[in-house]
Parts: C-alpha cells; sequence; structure tokens
C-alpha cells in the first residue's frame, strides 16, 4: 500500500546559478559528505537530481524541510547496479520510522534543462 509519494522538478539553470555563487557553501548545504566524495566535474546535473530527490522524499514524508529535518539528512545512494536508493539520517530517518514504510522507491532523470524525481513510500 502506498503510503506516501513525492514528485519534485528542478531548473538546471537554478542550481548552475547557486553553484556559481555559492560552490561549497551550496554542496554543504545540500550534499552529505559521502555524496560530495562523488561530485563529478560537471555537477549541475548531479545535484539538481539530488536535490531534487531530496525535496521529493520530504513530500513523500510529508514534512517538507521542517521538523528539524535538512537536506543532509537524507543520502542519495547507488546499488552496484546503477538503481538509485535513499538513505535516511537524524530527523528524516525518525520521520520515515515513524509513518510504518517497509519500502521507498526513487526514481531520478535528467536532461538538458530540468532533473525530475519521484518517491514512493510503501507499507
Amino acid at each position: 500500500m502506498i503510503i506516501g509519494l513525492g514528485v519534485d522538478i528542478v531548473e538546471l539553470q537554478r542550481i548552475k546559478s547557486s553553484c556559481e555563487k555559492f560552490a561549497q557553501a551550496f554542496y554543504n548545504k545540500i550534499l552529505t559528505d559521502h555524496e560530495q566524495e562523488l561530485l563529478p566535474i560537471h555537477p549541475v546535473p548531479y545535484l539538481a537530481a539530488r536535490f531534487a530527490a531530496k525535496e521529493a522524499a520530504v513530500k513523500a514524508l510529508g514534512t517538507g524541510f521542517s521538523h528539524g529535518i535538512t537536506p543532509r539528512d537524507i543520502e542519495i545512494c547507488s546499488k552496484p547496479s546503477g538503481q538509485p536508493y535513499l538513505q535516511f539520517y537524524g530527523q528524516a530517518l525518525e520521520h520515515y520510522q515513524a509513518c510504518g514504510s517497509s519500502a521507498c522507491h526513487l526514481s531520478l532523470t535528467h536532461g538538458r534543462d530540468y532533473a525530475v524525481a519521484v518517491v514512493i513510500l510503501e507499507r
């Protein structure tokens, strides 16, 4: 049974502007240390997809970035196959556990202008 659904779309130009203006401070705000270690040479699509995923995740949780949840409480990881999945920490983990979800699904995509993420929580 689906208990949470979140969708988010991010304009790549907006992320590019933030990278140019804030650089490392922007990375520190939205990425976990592990995500920063994997930051590619051309980071905009990577950042946009991850930010969209984190926004979609908090929408699925029904919290938004409130209740003490920050973007660094949610990490986008990849299985060896390349399939992305979410790892929750801190307040995000507490809300994930409290909602009774037994499965979390993540889909990411990006094109020339946008990145999109969908998160489904199941019980």
